[in-house]
């Protein structure tokens, strides 16, 4: 396996992961509001899986961009 297929199963596990923990944190923000150490510390995790997955989102769309371009100009192979 190559190093650019690693990289794809890398960046598209970390996605998964990321898409997954920032809705999760955002409803244990929300059940537990009144506690404020318990959502403080899950708001914080929020914030960070939420700029995890922009930022790993975009490494996607750069190291696909030759098959995502081809998807869009209908030139599949």
């Amino acid at each position: 396996m190559n190093i650019t297929m690693k990289k794809r199963r890398v960046i598209s596990l970390i996605l998964l992961v990321s898409l997954i923990m920032t809705p999760v944190s955002a409803v244990i923000i929300h059940v537990t509001h009144g506690r404020e150490m318990i959502s403080h510390k899950w708001l914080h995790l929020h914030v960070l899986f939420g700029v995890v997955f922009v930022i790993a989102g975009v490494y996607h769309v750069v190291i696909n961009w030759r098959t995502l371009k081809s998807y869009l100009m209908g030139k599949s192979k």
